[in-house]
């Protein structure tokens, strides 16, 4: 009898934890940064609207490219650099038209990470347990993310904005080199 959570699984919980925990750190104080920038209420609307059309409209083309790739995983690997340098690049981000370009970034981290994730981990889904095992993988992506919106608010109540982006970009920079360091046949 198979084990509920397999070494891939539980290998992908932990890289899917560290994507949301990175984002949550910043994503519930955004708001609080994009007016400390000089933007206002449609400023923050626009950069989203930015980063939502980037990862939507990529997210196809890198969904197509990911069917013909033999390891996938390298895809996610590369989403957290790109993503690292998106956090990175917060960090210098000093005007509204500064964010906008942080959110294409962002957006096109977003849209190779989607596609590759989640053919990796369907891979590794035991039919008979996929319930699950999906639900563990939804299940954290709403409680991590919690803990890194409490951890995030300190964070930047105690040191400002510029420690959480480097957190974040150190986090996605970690994450990428584990799943590279990864033995290929574990993913």
């Amino acid at each position: 009898d198979k084990p509920m959570f397999s070494k891939p699984i539980k290998a992908l919980l932990l890289i899917g934890g560290l994507y949301y925990f990175a984002d949550a750190l910043f994503l519930p104080i955004y708001a609080i940064f994009v007016k400390e920038i000089g933007g206002d209420i449609q400023t923050a609307s626009n950069a989203y609207a930015i980063f939502w059309l980037t990862a939507g409209f990529l997210t196809f083309v890198a969904g197509k490219y990911e069917d013909k790739m033999k390891e996938s995983e390298l895809s996610i690997a590369v989403s957290q650099y790109v993503m690292a340098v998106g956090f990175l690049l917060y960090y210098i981000t000093t005007t509204p038209q500064m964010l906008y370009v942080v959110m294409v970034v962002l957006g096109i981290g977003n849209a190779i990470y989607w596609p590759a994730f989640h053919s990796v981990y369907g891979k590794h889904i035991d039919g008979k347990k996929s319930g699950a095992q999906w639900s563990l993988y939804d299940g954290l992506s709403y409680i991590i993310p919690a803990a890194g919106s409490v951890l995030g608010g300190y964070l930047v109540n105690t040191y400002g904005f510029d420690m959480i982006f480097l957190l974040m970009a150190g986090i996605a920079f970690i994450t990428g080199t584990f799943i590279i360091l990864l033995p290929r046949k574990l993913l």
